[in-house]
């Protein structure tokens, strides 16, 4: 099981191989999912092979963001410049990618990113089937089902086991981009979840305010505890967050882990708790392995503080006007912290530097506060961590290195150079040896000269020399002893890289027939509500939507369905069943059973949200396949991989610009669609705000507050954002303001789209003028309206674009 760690940087490379990282994980200067780190130019990133080939460790790039088709060419000259350098693997997120490293690098072993979202078995299995080496789990899936994944399948797994969690599923998440601009999806997140929110009630009342307000901002995975059953579950790599972490980060982190795999790969029982207090001094707001234990719930958030609050302390004793006592359960010098941190009646959390501390007597510290603290709130030291230096002579994680030196008079100084791995060479002095006059070059100056190995990754774990009685100088002793290092260091790279699979090719090959579907400029509407087919129907509508996830909690009945169906066809209008956007493992099986039911009622189509639902599909002849925006489709590249696999439509990325549409459509061969109206779904999450707010128990035993009313989020500047939760029980939040392109649909249609769709989902009024307004704008019926818009209505991404 390999250990993977961050490099967010060479020094971040240099700690992370120090700590005992099998391998690791870096972005170039572009196109990396962490845009804001150090990364790596492409001298720093030849050398990091470089080094990490010789350590023994493999170098996986990042190239898991999506990509625009104004940047293919910058696109293509990256690949070709890391097709040059024995990488073990390239990250990616985006199909348009896929195809190009195909075209471009095709050696090159594909890694799927967190970013593709997958989240099952069938996913697993599509990506294996198209040329895929390991794939990247949703972060939400628990030992269970990870375990039921490694069982089925050849392809190597990898897991996230320490770290950051994003709120929504790896992806799917169109929050900072809607707020802000700034797109996760091109490494540009903002982190809209770790700003505070207040979960109101449909009239804007707050609820349960004593829970803080961070409500969306996670703790950070602690996989410690769980490595044995990861083991047992055969994951091929264990993933450390952190390449926006400092050094000292990274090497702590990852020698911890690395104590943890080590014992369990030789079945000794550790105990990780001192291993955790040690990484909660470097970085700690909070740690929960709900996700791999399955229950996920209130314990999951950092409540008042979405970043760094240190190591907890002690609680409050007693409040002055100007100070409080806190006692600390372990005893701490005041020269060794920076301060503490402690929650407010704000329910923040403020921080008090050292100079405002003085000790007490038993334990006890007096603070000067500015804030009030909460009676009896926790407090938290802030420790001071010494830098970790990172020369080379300081480090300790080296490789041991057994020589051997023979002289003999008239022959060539020979020197044989082995490590732990099997690895030997042996190298000769240009001159002859020559025997010595007076004195005779002892063993022990000999290995002071071999030991001298302070700048190289090896240190000597032993030394044999033969002296025949020579004379042997330093020089020749220094110039042998570096020749064989790097000689050495070749040999261990040369095996490393003869060891990289090297991927047979692969092609996205037909999963089904394509089917006409949707041609021509129209207006879409999605639903879950039988009313609102009625009404779209009435309105002339042409293709509808129906059902996926239920937006109530309820699963939408079949009798529904069956009357959808029905009233399309007789209306002589398309109907499409979509699948839900996400389907964990544990739900596959049902959620699949399902869809192959609904297809008995002889739907037009299907929507797929992810690519493992193309297995649930795969054959069909007759059935029209249309892939979901969830698939996130943005670029011509992209959307011509899609047409490969047979599917009749697609809905784009909700990211683009009209100017990207028209570039995607102008060499497309089957209909595009967007969304152009309603609430945008900005995330899908396995955690529930309303539930971790509402109540003290995870979710498995919720008793469905959201059954109770409806619900929303609401930020620091008034906003309110809807959730939804579905049958699956996921919380879906929708957007404040509300998606409107209908004054814009002529400059849509002339772009190349064919489906434009109205979302109503969250919606149970009537539609009914809604639908007829966007068929008679599309048709000419009637003028558009004009450009000006009021406070709710946004544009969306169709001018301003992401970062």
């Amino acid at each position: 099981m390999e250990l993977l760690a961050p490099a967010g940087s060479p020094a971040h490379l240099i700690a992370a191989l120090d700590a005992g990282a099998d391998a690791v994980y870096l972005g170039g200067k572009r196109f990396s999912a962490r845009k804001f780190a150090g990364n790596f130019s492409d001298e720093e990133m030849k050398e990091a092979v470089r080094m990490a080939h010789g350590k023994g460790a493999s170098v996986y790039v990042t190239l898991n963001t999506l990509i625009g088709d104004m940047e293919n060419k910058a696109l293509a000259e990256y690949l070709q410049f890391l097709g040059t350098i024995p990488i073990d693997g390239l990250l990616v997120q985006d199909f348009g990618v896929v195809s190009m490293v195909r075209k471009i690098a095709p050696h090159i072993p594909l890694h799927a990113s967190t970013q593709m979202t997958v989240s099952n078995l069938d996913g697993v299995r599509f990506l294996g089937d198209h040329g895929f080496q390991r794939v990247v789990l949703s972060r939400e899936l628990s030992l269970a089902e990870i375990k039921e994944i490694t069982d089925q399948t050849n392809v190597e797994i990898e897991v996230f086991v320490h770290g950051a969690l994003c709120v929504c599923y790896s992806g799917q998440c169109l929050m900072s981009s809607f707020i802000g601009g700034r797109s996760g999806n091109r490494g540009s997140c903002a982190q809209p979840c770790r700003m505070p929110y207040e979960l109101v009630d449909d009239a804007g009342r707050p609820l349960a305010q004593e829970k803080g307000k961070y409500i969306l901002s996670l703790k950070d995975m602690m996989g410690l505890p769980r490595i044995p059953d990861l083991l047992a579950a055969h994951v091929s790599s264990l993933k450390v967050e952190g390449r926006m972490k400092s050094a000292e980060y990274v090497y702590n982190t990852v020698s911890a882990y690395r104590k943890a795999i080590d014992a369990a790969k030789q079945h000794l029982l550790i105990d990780t708790e001192p291993l955790k207090l040690d990484l909660e001094e470097e970085f700690n707001r909070g740690y929960t392995t709900a996700y791999p234990d399955d229950i996920a719930g209130p314990s999951m958030i950092t409540e008042y503080a979405p970043g760094n609050h240190g190591v907890e302390a002690g609680r409050v004793e007693s409040i002055g006007r100007a100070a409080f006592v806190f006692k600390s359960e372990a005893d701490r010098r005041l020269v060794d912290v920076m301060g503490i941190s402690y929650e407010t009646e704000e329910r923040t959390i403020a921080f008090i530097p050292v100079e405002r501390l003085s000790s007490l007597k038993m334990g006890k510290y007096r603070a000067l506060f500015e804030k009030r603290p909460l009676a009896h709130a926790h407090v938290y030291w802030n420790v001071k961590i010494p830098k970790k230096s990172l020369a080379m002579k300081d480090l300790q994680g080296k490789i041991p290195l057994y020589l051997s030196l023979s002289a003999t008079p008239g022959e060539a100084l020979s020197l044989t150079a082995a490590d732990d791995k099997g690895h030997a060479v042996t190298v000769m002095s240009d001159v002859l040896m020559e025997k010595a006059k007076a004195h005779v070059t002892s063993a022990e100056e000999i290995e002071k000269q071999m030991s001298r190995l302070g700048n190289t990754w090896f240190t000597l774990a032993d030394m044999s020399a033969s002296n025949e009685g020579c004379m042997v100088p330093k020089s020749i002793l220094n110039h042998l002893r570096q020749e064989a290092v790097e000689s050495l260091l070749a040999k261990r790279r040369e095996a490393h890289e003869a060891s990289i699979p090297h991927p047979l090719p692969a092609s996205m090959t037909p999963a089904f027939s394509k089917v006409p579907s949707g041609e021509g400029a129209h207006v879409t509407v999605r639903t879950t509500l039988l009313s609102h087919v009625k009404e779209a129907l009435a309105a002339g509508v042409r293709q509808v939507i129906f059902g996926g996830e239920s937006f109530s909690h309820r699963p939408i009945p079949w009798k529904d369905y069956e009357e959808a169906v029905r009233l399309c066809h007789e209306a002589e209008a398309e109907i499409l069943f979509p699948t839900p956007r996400v389907v964990r493992e544990k739900y596959q099986a049902r959620a699949q059973a399902q869809l192959r039911k609904l297809l008995t009622l002889l739907p037009d189509g299907v929507v797929l949200e992810y690519a493992g639902a193309i297995e649930w599909v795969k054959g069909e002849e007759s059935l029209a396949v249309w892939a979901g925006s969830s698939m996130n489709i943005f670029n011509r590249e992209a959307e011509k991989e899609i047409e490969s696999l047979g599917f009749s439509g697609c809905f784009l990325s909700q990211e683009l610009t009209i100017s990207q549409i028209r570039h995607i459509a102008k060499g497309s061969d089957i209909p595009l669609g967007a969304y152009v109206y309603g609430r945008t779904e900005m995330m899908i999450s396995e955690y529930c705000a309303i539930n971790a707010v509402m109540g003290d128990k995870d979710k498995k035993h919720c008793p469905m507050y959201c059954m109770r009313g409806r619900f929303a989020l609401k930020d620091g500047e008034g906003r309110r954002f809807p959730i939804y939760t579905d049958e699956w029980c996921h919380m879906h939040i929708a957007n404040c303001h509300v998606l409107d392109m209908r004054p814009y649909f002529d400059e849509l249609k002339k772009a190349g789209l064919s489906a434009l769709t109205l979302d109503v989902r969250g919606n149970e009024g009537s539609i009914l003028s809604l639908c007829k307004d966007a068929c008679d704008i599309l048709c000419g019926r009637k003028e558009a309206p004009g450009a000006g818009r009021g406070d709710d209505v946004t544009r969306g991404h169709f001018f301003r674009g992401v970062l």
